[in-house]
C-alpha cells in the first residue's frame, strides 16, 4: 500500500462505533489504492462486519440523517409562515391605524372649515 495512515480514536468514537457495529475498536486505518480510498480496521477485514451489524449500522445513520433533514426542513418552513404571518398582520394593522387616524384629522379639518363659513 502506497499511503498508509492509522487514526488513533477517542473514546467518544470508540463508544460510536461499538453501539453502532458492536464491534471494539481503537483505531482506523485508510489506506489509498489509486483514486479510490480504502478503509479498514487493524487486524482485521472490512468484510468480516456482518451483513446484520452493517445493516443496523446503515440504519440506524440513514434514519438519524432524515430525522435530522425532516427536522431541519420543518423548523425553517414553521420560521418563515411565522414571520410572513406577523409581517402581514403588523402592516394590515399599521395602515388600518393611519387609515383611521387619517379620516379623524379630516373629519375635524373639515368639520371646522364648516363651522366657519356659517358663521
Amino acid at each position: 500500500m502506497a499511503n498508509d495512515v492509522r487514526v488513533k480514536l477517542t473514546d467518544e468514537q470508540k463508544a460510536k462505533i461499538k453501539e453502532g457495529i458492536g464491534h471494539d475498536m481503537k483505531e482506523i486505518r485508510v489506506s489509498s489504492l489509486g483514486t479510490t480510498p480504502g478503509f479498514n480496521t487493524p487486524g482485521k477485514p472490512a468484510s468480516r462486519l456482518s451483513a446484520k451489524a452493517a445493516a443496523r449500522f446503515s440504519a440506524k445513520n440513514s434514519a438519524k440523517l432524515s430525522a435530522k433533514n425532516a427536522a431541519k426542513f420543518s423548523a425553517r418552513n414553521s420560521a418563515k409562515l411565522s414571520a410572513k404571518q406577523s409581517a402581514k398582520l403588523s402592516a394590515k394593522n399599521s395602515a388600518k391605524l393611519s387609515a383611521k387616524h387619517s379620516a379623524k384629522h379630516s373629519m375635524k379639518n373639515s368639520a371646522r372649515n364648516s363651522a366657519k363659513s356659517s358663521m
